[in-house]
């Protein structure tokens, strides 16, 4: 015998089928955009409401929540929805206008994919580290420890911005010391990613969250004092480590990379 409860449970299932589909494209980010905005723009999400949370969406869709991440950014970006600390996602305006979600979609097709960005930092950061302890002069221990010192303040003022533009001088500035142009050559373009305007988005929701700052900033402090100490085995440890940290935060759960 079906009881009542058993049909409510199914409808919901359906609905919530029916309204997020399984993505089918090698840009999954931006069709999973493309879904939240049609959701939020036929009254299925109105403002006001809270959204389902990544697990559930990614679940839905058929992809990873990384990408469902990305694809939040875009619409945090755009002023659609607002991230409330410790209470979800919720529909901030609606999408009325075409122009917003083409903005959001562009956002998203111009971007290259975090995953693969996060990848070749390690690999290429961690051996420009090791060559910086081996190079490094005087006063690029100097330009290092300055940095640091306005990591520290931005984070004690709860600068977001400040400590964003620090953090990627500390990165270039570790690069520099290996005085090997091939290295920072390749290695720019990768740092240079994290200031556009998705890649801000990113940032402020998943890695320099006020625990993520303290975090990054003490990893930093581990690196800088590796080089001071000439250990490129420990300061090349050190910059794999925390740039390892910076993706699994973004990922939230490094299990499901796979699954997109």
């Amino acid at each position: 015998m079906v009881r009542p409860l058993d049909n409510i449970i199914f409808l919901l299932y359906s609905f919530f089928a029916m309204v997020f589909k399984k993505i089918e494209t090698t840009r999954k980010s931006t069709y999973a955009a493309e879904q939240l905005l049609s959701a939020i723009r036929e009254g299925t999400f109105k403002v006001g409401d809270q959204i389902p949370p990544e697990r559930e969406l990614a679940e839905r869709m058929g992809i990873s929540r990384p990408l469902v991440r990305e694809a939040l950014s875009a619409l945090q970006i755009a002023g659609i929805i607002e991230s409330r600390a410790g209470d979800g996602t919720y529909v901030k305006r609606s999408v009325a206008d075409a122009e917003i979600e083409n903005q959001v979609l562009a956002m998203l097709d111009g971007e290259e994919d975090p995953l693969l960005v996060f990848e070749a930092r390690i690999v290429l950061e961690e051996g420009a580290t090791r060559v910086a302890v081996v190079h490094a002069l005087k006063e690029d221990i100097e330009t290092l420890e300055r940095i640091l010192g306005q990591e520290s303040a931005a984070a004690e003022e709860a600068e977001y911005g400040r400590y964003v533009m620090a953090d990627r001088e500390f990165h270039l500035a570790v690069v520099a010391s290996s005085r090997n142009p091939f290295l920072e050559a390749a290695i720019h373009p990768l740092v240079d990613v994290m200031g556009r305007k998705l890649w801000g988005g990113i940032d402020q929701l998943y890695l320099f969250k006020p625990q993520g700052i303290s975090q990054t900033l003490e990893e930093h402090r581990r690196v800088f004092e590796a080089i001071k100490k000439k250990d490129a085995d420990g300061a090349g440890k050190a910059m794999r480590q925390h740039l390892e940290n910076a993706r699994d935060r973004f990922l939230g759960d490094r299990r499901e990379v796979s699954a997109g």
